[in-house]
């Protein structure tokens, strides 16, 4: 992925601080006189959590090991293979995803820039290390890099988080829509027609579709984008699968009700009068249905950072042009500020009250019936109180507004399929590590051939 923040310091400390050790990482993985002059030389850098910073760059790791094994039956003793060591964390080991990316990127400069001059370079990465190689290559091929574009044979991208199918070609099964990351600011110059990209069908990190998941590939372009909206939000020993799974969950169960408004507020208007009037049948049905229109939210907020949430659906909100997670993200203010959760303990308590009435009424016990119900009244005198008026508000303000827009972009569909996404868990550690995001056995036999032919021609 690119660029996922949490909290710490800004990265421009963490590069900083990592100046001082690159240095021993790259000239122990290839530095002028310490390695012999090969015809090729191919950097690989590894994905998130398959390497560490004091890795040997010499040992084949992780996805990409069947492919410098490959060049190096193919090439022999004409090709020297490295695998980039970098910290290849997330959220953990001290560092946010974007602080372990840039300790890639000061090692790519500083193996390739310490390369003989008569050596040609193959690039290629897997995921978080595919987020690195294609900012590397895009740096070269603009002559911005440590080496010029003509030394570049090939660049191979495997689950790239910024794949972008109209701008670079793919191998094996296209796939549809781009990386979460959303496509890089620039092409990739004069290496253009040497990058390959390589997507994985159902990864989610490096397809998604942006008009049908605008708060999916929002959310995915503020964890793995720009750091700043939520630098200083997410704390560093937060586990990523589960925060996403969290933000998916919290972002359904706030459009589920959003979507769910009109009768919310209708109950809540109708329950403690039609309490108040001795119904006791249709106070009950009113606070089933109740109790059934609060449930996504019931659901999805438990033990969870309910501000913190918020906060990063906001953030992603300012880069979803559509408008979908803005709009959430109003949702997400306003109820964050309600006791969701008290509101559907008090209606539970209440249904189950009620429901003791009901069955007093089957067994022709009214004066038990009226015992049940006269205790409700307090709870029914602080329902209103307490819950109506603070929805009211809401709903009368930017959260109708905020609905209206939800369900006018997307419709009610996007919010069931939101919904859906979120009762499936989505395997959101696609992000990381789902199957989906693991299954590249035959993918990088064909990066492999390309990678040799490109040396080769």
């Amino acid at each position: 992925m690119s660029r996922l923040a949490a909290s710490g310091g800004a990265i421009s400390v963490a590069v900083a601080v990592l100046v001082g050790t690159v240095a021993v990482g790259g000239a122990q993985a290839q530095g002028r006189g310490s390695a012999p002059c090969t015809p090729y030389t191919a950097i690989l850098a590894p994905g998130t959590w398959e390497t560490h910073s004091d890795a040997d760059p010499t040992v084949p790791v992780g996805m990409l090991r069947p492919i410098g094994d490959g060049l190096r039956r193919q090439f022999g003793a004409d090709i020297t293979v490295r695998y980039t060591p970098y910290a290849a964390s997330a959220f953990d080991q001290g560092l946010t995803y974007a602080e372990s990316l840039s300790t890639l990127e000061s090692r790519l400069r500083t193996m390739v820039g310490g390369l003989c001059a008569s050596t040609r370079v193959l690039l290629a990465g897997y995921s978080q290390g595919a987020d690195g190689i294609g900012d590397f290559a895009t740096e070269i091929g603009n002559g911005q890099g440590p080496i010029g574009p003509e030394r570049v044979l090939a660049v191979g991208l495997l689950a790239d988080p910024h794949r972008d199918p109209n701008t670079t070609l793919s191998l094996g099964n296209p796939q549809p829509g781009h990386g979460i990351a959303g496509p890089r600011s620039q092409d990739f110059g004069a290496l253009t027609d040497r990058v390959r990209t390589l997507c994985a069908d159902g990864d989610l990190y490096c397809s998604i579709n942006a008009g049908s998941s605008p708060f999916l590939a929002a959310l995915g372009r503020v964890l793995s984008g720009d750091p700043a909206p939520i630098a200083a939000l997410v704390p560093a020993s937060t586990d990523p699968s589960t925060l996403i799974e969290q933000i998916v969950k919290m972002g359904a169960g706030w459009a589920a009700t959003a979507a769910n408004l009109p009768t919310i507020l209708g109950d809540l208007t109708d329950l403690p009068n039609t309490i108040q009037t001795g119904d006791i049948r249709t106070a009950h049905a009113i606070a089933t249905n109740l109790n059934l229109a609060l449930a996504p939210m019931v659901q999805a907020a438990a033990g969870v950072d309910l501000s913190l949430i918020a906060s990063v659906v906001r953030a992603a909100g300012a880069v979803d042009p559509s408008g979908f997670t803005s709009a959430l993200s109003v949702i997400a203010d306003a109820l964050t500020g309600i006791d969701i959760l008290g509101i559907a303990a008090t209606v539970g308590q209440v249904q189950e009250t009620l429901w003791r009435a009901v069955e007093s009424l089957t067994r022709n016990d009214p004066l038990a019936a009226a015992a049940e119900v006269a205790a409700l009244a307090p709870t029914a005198v602080s329902l209103a109180s307490s819950v109506i008026g603070p929805f009211a508000t809401a709903v009368r303000g930017d959260l109708r507004v905020a609905a209206q827009t939800l369900l006018s972009i997307s419709g009610p569909d996007a919010v069931d399929d939101l919904v859906q996404l979120s009762r499936q868990g989505v395997a959101m550690a696609n992000f990381y590590a789902s199957n989906a995001h693991l299954d590249y056995g035959d993918d990088a036999q064909i990066l492999l051939n390309f990678l040799g032919a490109q040396a080769n021609s």
